[in-house]
């Protein structure tokens, strides 16, 4: 090897070393202080979710929605009861909100809790909405779950754009569902990038329906909305009026495509390994008073929060960093409580670090878990 290109090498690793943060920085030369106790706790250090929206407050949070007001003498909405509530009588068009933030990574879950009641002629449409249209980063291409209030039952249906901007709508598509004992449907629509393609769905109680075809979905950025409309002209004597409510909205990276990242850290949030005094490579840990092992003889897993269920399982050299796979999992909507295990040579170290589900607050996919090691 040159003299250049060893100076280039080692360089290179010095800056490395000097950028990463304090949980990756190597351990001194007395080597790594060993593991007694396993995983104590689980600390969200980022989260992958873009939208988590419980309407707990008792106003509109301007910060994360626009309201979309056309018809205010026609249409109403409050912050109550920890939901977003809208009213309307009459033929209305688009109310609702529209979410300020977008984000460019169009591999996205929509997922929120909807009903609607309507009284009159020509029931509302109710509407979870997932859009490209940012003004001049990305083209208003959509598609939407729509419900209708049918009495003991509720209808679905979705609409979309094609490429060319002409609207997409299949009548033999729609679903009829009978009302669920909980509150409110539980609908979701999904965007594939890969295939740039959306698909809308609606849980029954029991499983995911889905409610008309994959359709080809071309945008750059997603937002969410979620609306009111129609009440068309009677056909009979008097007006429609419907009371409708969203809650718990969420938006979230795709979880085929997207794993959970884990660190292993100590209470300081320091590393649990050491390179010593050569820097050797892979790092090495200690577990109780055995000899230096390396990192990658360490077992990380994800597990259903009842402890019933293995995730995924991941071994790796890259300083207590590991990302868990959630292709392969009976979670169907985010966000889910989890535990975490470690072990080596087959032996659990300690209990699982336990992820709460707390309302919206849990585990997405694309979030980053400090695990604190004791």
């Amino acid at each position: 090897m040159s003299r250049c290109r060893e100076y280039a090498i080692v360089t290179a690793l010095a800056i490395a070393a000097a950028c990463a943060p304090a949980w990756a920085q190597p351990g001194g030369a007395d080597g790594p202080a060993p593991i007694r106790e396993g995983p104590v706790a689980a600390r969200l250090a980022e989260r992958g979710a873009w939208l988590t929206e419980s309407f707990d407050g008792t106003e509109v949070d301007l910060k994360t929605w626009r309201i979309w007001h056309s018809d205010p003498e026609r249409v109403s909405f409050r912050v109550a009861d920890g939901r977003f509530e809208l009213s309307a009588t009459g033929e209305v068009g688009h109310n609702g909100l529209w979410q300020l933030g977008c984000t460019k990574y169009k591999d996205a879950v929509l997922v929120a809790r909807m009903d609607v009641r309507s009284e009159g002629p020509d029931a509302h449409a109710l509407a979870l909405h997932l859009c490209g249209g940012d003004g001049s980063r990305s083209p208003d291409h959509w598609t939407e779950i729509v419900m209708y209030d049918e009495g003991p039952k509720a209808r679905f249906s979705y609409w979309s754009t094609a490429p060319d901007g002409a609207f997409v709508y299949d009548s033999a598509s729609e679903l009829v569902l009978d009302r669920p004992e909980t509150p409110g449907f539980l609908a979701k629509v999904e965007m594939d990038a890969a295939g740039n393609t959306a698909t809308t769905w609606v849980h029954d109680g029991r499983q995911w329906r889905q409610v008309g075809p994959a359709v080809e979905l071309l945008l750059r950025t997603v937002h969410c909305e979620v609306k009111f409309r129609g009440g068309l002209p009677p056909r009979g004597p008097g007006e429609t009026t419907s009371k409708a409510w969203f809650d718990d909205v969420r938006m979230y990276p795709r979880p085929a495509s997207h794993p959970v990242g884990i660190r292993l850290v100590r209470e300081d949030g320091s590393q649990i390994w050491s390179r010593g005094a050569t820097e050797a490579w892979p790092p090495k840990v200690r577990v109780g008073d055995g000899p230096e092992r390396s990192i990658e003889d360490l077992v990380v897993e994800l597990w259903t929060a009842d402890g019933a269920q293995l995730i995924a399982r991941s071994q790796s050299q890259n300083m207590g960093f590991y990302m868990l796979s959630l292709k392969d999992t009976p979670w169907d909507a985010y966000p889910v409580g989890a535990r975490v295990r470690l072990s080596i040579d087959g032996d659990q170290l300690g209990q699982a670090a336990v992820i709460p589900l707390e309302g919206l607050r849990g585990l997405y996919p694309d979030d980053v878990w400090d695990v604190v090691v004791r």
